[in-house]
């Protein structure tokens, strides 16, 4: 594989007070959701939605609806289970490519896609976002099998059947009915060996992720619990890494990282100077449920179930489209909740932003990544590096190398992205409200004052004045914070990376390090009080213990 990272856009966010298919497993149970009883029927678990905070935006009437979202891997979604049955609008693969496996109907992709959009009669059937538009691309062009095993999670891919999909769904979009539409938001569940995110594989990803804003999502790996374990398409600098959460026993449900989710430091390759820094940069972003699931099967021998027979012929009693697999898991799970999360998000961002409520900046995919991570719990000991060094609370890691910002909370996220959940009722319909002690972005992009203690916003420390070198932007509360809340920010922004037609064009061109500051104010001046300042990363993150009382602001 071939290896190839101006100004900046960042997003501030603040809230206080392998080849291979990753999640296979060689052993499948399967169960039909008309059989069972009370006392052991796998439909009675966890709720995931709920668990994730999910019910706040339902209850405000977003399932995603005006998002579209792009799951491309290994092979494609199976439209025909009770949960995805109308659920696929558009199956992406390279038409050219003829006499391979490309695009068959995959067990695997059939549990993810249920996993971010599936719906049906009852709530165990729903994906994060049961009403978002669904795509399907397909990437591999055989299956390798596995020996001792029916089913694979190894497969080839080419040139052609790799960036047809990504950037079909990203930069062309697909036409009809007089306009054409992209994908806001991009999922992918498989990955491959390449800690520094150098790969011209990732590259592509994460250059169209960038040159198309498009929430890009990545499944982090099942190699953990080994240290420098996150690999590629994750492994880059523009996407969200998801690692998997267990534990649908424990108290609170999923509040562990499990030990298969792979997880950093991670390397970083300077192309400039040719050189490697090994385990230097964080690689997981958040984390998700992503264990102990049970999600639709599709039983055909096509794809990666590489031979045996279909298990749903078994029945005949029992629809083929009415089975599901019990107690699986991978990050190819976790990814998709979050997937779904961020397109719950943008389906509420495009009616605040149609309705004028909101400028266009709610919709960057940056100001997603950043209100999801800075919404984040942290599970129980969650460590960023953080330490106090001549009196300031510093990082140079600024994530945990498990579980990234922590556990996804979409309640919380809500809160920061849109604010407190309100809405009226005025003539039978739901008008919902924005804002509401949130701050929903700022004039201009040089920071602001006068913030409320929740909200995001996008900006630039890139000035023509200082030569490209960039400026310090300063963000003040309306409000002073009390000793003893939580302070929790994040700062995101992308790497420029760039693609042209082919893998050979995929191009770094730059990488910025930016870092994210707390400050105090007192009558006698200001004192630094939290640092966030990692060198090699594209997000910074403090959360910490307010020490004083007193008015504090940002800088980045």
């Amino acid at each position: 594989m071939r290896r190839g990272s101006t100004a900046w856009r960042r997003l501030l966010v603040v809230v206080a007070a392998a080849a291979s298919i990753l999640g296979a497993s060689e052993t499948h149970a399967i169960v039909g959701s008309n059989s069972g009883t009370p006392a052991n029927n796998i439909f009675n678990g966890v709720y995931v939605n709920d668990l994730v905070g999910a019910r706040t935006f339902y209850g405000l009437g977003f399932g995603g609806s005006r998002a579209v979202v792009a799951n491309v891997e290994a092979g494609a979604i199976w439209n025909g289970h009770d949960t995805l049955t109308g659920r696929i609008s558009q199956y992406v693969k390279n038409p050219a490519i003829v006499g391979t496996q490309l695009g068959q109907f995959d067990w695997h992709a059939t549990m993810v896609g249920q996993a971010i959009g599936g719906t049906g009669l009852y709530t165990f059937q729903e994906g994060i976002a049961p009403t978002a538009q669904l795509w399907s691309g397909s990437i591999a062009t055989a299956w390798i099998p596995e020996t001792g095993s029916d089913y694979t999670g190894a497969f080839d891919i080419t040139e052609e059947s790799f960036l047809y999909p990504y950037v079909t769904t990203m930069r062309t979009g697909i036409s009809g009915g007089g306009s054409t539409l992209k994908a806001n938001v991009l999922n992918s569940s498989w990955g491959y060996a390449d800690s520094p995110g150098q790969f011209a594989e990732t590259i592509a990803i994460d250059a169209l992720a960038l040159e198309n804003n498009v929430v890009a999502v990545m499944a982090a790996g099942n190699a953990g619990p080994t240290a420098n374990t996150v690999g590629g398409p994750a492994s880059g600098y523009n996407s969200i890494s998801v690692a998997a959460l267990t534990g649908d026993t424990l108290t609170p449900p999923f509040s562990a990282v499990a030990g298969f989710s792979s997880r950093g430091p991670g390397d970083f390759f300077n192309p400039a100077t040719n050189t490697m820094i090994p385990a230097v940069r964080p690689t997981v972003d958040i984390a998700a449920p992503g264990d102990d699931l049970t999600l639709a099967l599709y039983g055909g021998v096509t794809g990666g179930h590489t031979s045996g027979t279909d298990p749903t012929l078994d029945e005949p009693t029992i629809p083929a489209g009415a089975y599901y697999v019990p107690n699986i898991g991978g990050t190819s799970f976790a990814a998709p909740v979050v997937a779904g999360a961020a397109a719950l998000m943008v389906d509420a961002g495009k009616l605040f932003v149609d309705d004028a409520v909101a400028s266009s900046e709610m919709l960057d995919a940056r100001v997603v990544k950043a209100a999801l991570l800075a919404g984040a719990r942290a599970p129980a000991g969650w460590n960023n590096g953080q330490a106090t060094l001549g009196g300031v609370i510093t990082t140079t890691q600024a994530l945990d190398q498990a579980s990234g910002a922590g556990i996804l909370d979409l309640d919380a996220t809500y809160r920061i992205y849109v604010g407190d959940p309100a809405s009226i009722t005025f003539n039978g319909a739901q008008y919902v409200i924005a804002g509401q002690n949130t701050t929903l972005g700022l004039p201009g992009d040089t920071g602001g004052s006068g913030l409320a203690l929740r909200g995001w916003d996008l900006g630039s420390v890139f000035s023509d004045s200082t030569a490209g070198s960039g400026r310090i932007n300063s963000y003040s509360f309306a409000a002073p914070l009390a000793a003893g809340d939580t302070f929790t920010a994040c700062l995101t922004w992308f790497a420029d990376r760039t693609l042209g037609t082919t893998l050979a064009s995929a191009t770094d061109v730059a990488l910025s390090n930016l870092s994210l500051e707390v400050w105090r104010s007192t009558g006698s001046g200001e004192s630094l009080v939290a640092s966030s300042a990692a060198t090699y990363s594209t997000t910074e993150f403090l959360r910490f213990t307010v020490p004083q009382d007193g008015d504090y602001s940002l800088r980045v």
